[in-house]
């Protein structure tokens, strides 16, 4: 598994007290944020370093800095605080605090396509700090080097929005929300998916829209555990109406891997996160309709963060991802150990099924009514998903995963990656 590809990357953060100081107000207001990063929950992170940055010594306000930037989407700032640490204060910060930061920087460097950057910032960490990383975390490392050596010799990825596009939703089969790509002078659907850490084709798709194949294969973790084998590709380019997206990174998987044929059903690929997030706005209406401004609308709301390439979303003070692929809400044990009380009072626990391109497991839960306030507007789903136990190989340090149910109680919902905003009206 690599976590820069896996559906539930965890962002790594900085634990304990880090930076030496003799400063306890300091000290006591950056483990406070600190354990906030830690739960990522980055907007109570955000809004406390607001408050506090100025009671709080420069080498821990910088590492906080460094963190929060890249959680709201500013790599290059981000890039800019981490490279000044190691400038100026590597002396005052620890080994594991090194390491976290340099995690964080590849990160930012696959943000902004540089992937050559992300490929040595690997190789310092294997070079430098193997000794505080486990086997799985090594085997990691590895992993993602396949990726950016293979990456980093190809051109960046560009989206050119020409003007204003409107295009026409289609639901498949499984009601997933589809857009017509053309490439190579054929039309197909391909899934729009938030959630999508990366995008995704399958085998005879990508050799009919003569996308081309890289050397080496990776390991793909998925929501269960599992990991299925693939390779990279690059679509030179392809079309969206007035949208011409170049370069687009894929992962391709045999056909069978996006198959169902219990339902006939087969997925031809997969429009990720850093193709919709290049758009820079996006808006799903009622109607069906998938719109793209040319220029990005500003708006005060800022209730949007990322784990990586994962969209997190706060609801009445408590952060769930946010995924546009998903058919419906699902909620996790965190959300259950805070409500254990009124869930258990209400409703029955039973088996729940879940999955992926790995495949389905099932855990204990409850199917519940869910009843958020959202844009001052209190919504509600039945028949909700509210898991008891963890799902995958790592804690889950989120509340649940917002999906289309959500979105479908509204008219259109906006989602602004400049501004970093979710806007439901």
């Amino acid at each position: 598994m690599t976590r820069f590809i896996t559906f539930l990357f965890v962002l790594l953060v900085i634990f304990g007290c880090a930076v030496k100081t003799d400063d306890g107000l300091s000290l006591k207001r950056y483990n406070k944020i600190n354990a906030y990063l830690d739960e990522k929950d980055f907007f109570h992170a955000r809004d406390t370093f607001n408050y506090y940055k100025l009671e709080i010594a420069k080498p821990q306000r910088l590492i906080l800095e460094a963190f929060i930037d890249n959680a709201f989407n500013d790599p290059e700032s981000s890039n800019k605080v981490i490279d000044e640490i190691f400038e100026k204060y590597a002396d005052v910060v620890n080994d594991s605090v090194k390491l976290k930061l340099l995690e964080v920087q590849q990160g930012n460097y696959v943000h902004l396509y540089e992937y050559e950057k992300a490929n040595q910032t690997v190789k310092e960490i294997l070079e430098n700090y193997s000794g505080i990383l486990s086997k799985d975390e090594i085997d990691d490392y590895k992993n993602s080097q396949i990726i950016w050596n293979a990456l980093s010799v190809q051109p960046k990825q560009e989206v050119i929005i020409q003007r204003n596009t409107t295009l026409a939703i289609k639901r498949d089969a499984a009601q997933l929300a589809n857009l017509k790509v053309q490439a190579n002078g054929i039309d197909t659907d391909f899934i729009f998916d938030t959630g999508a850490n990366i995008s995704t084709v399958t085998q005879s798709t990508a050799k009919k829209l003569n996308m081309k194949m890289l050397d080496g294969s990776v390991q793909v973790g998925a929501i269960t555990g599992l990991t299925v084998q693939s390779q990279l590709a690059i679509c030179p380019e392809f079309t969206l109406g007035d949208i011409t997206v170049k370069n687009a990174v894929f992962l391709v998987f045999p056909d069978e891997a996006l198959a169902f044929p219990q339902i006939n059903y087969q997925i031809n690929g997969i429009l990720g996160y850093p193709v919709i997030e290049a758009m820079k706005q996006i808006t799903i209406t009622q109607k069906e309709e998938f719109i793209v401004p040319k220029v990005p609308v500003q708006y005060p709301l800022r209730n949007m963060a990322l784990d990586f390439l994962n969209p997190v979303i706060c609801i009445e003070g408590e952060h769930y991802t946010f995924d546009s692929g998903a058919v419906g809400t699902s909620l996790y044990n965190r959300f259950f150990f805070k409500h254990r009380e009124t869930i258990q009072g209400k409703y029955q626990e039973t088996d729940l099924s879940f999955g992926g391109a790995g495949g389905t497991l099932s855990k204990r839960g409850y199917f519940i009514t869910f009843e958020p306030e959202i844009e001052g507007r209190k919504i509600v789903l039945d028949s909700v998903q509210v898991f008891t136990e963890n799902i995958g190989d790592k804690p889950n340090m989120y509340y649940g995963n917002i999906g289309q149910d959500v979105i479908k109680q509204f008219n259109k919902m906006t989602i602004n990656f400049k501004y970093m905003y979710i806007k439901f009206d």
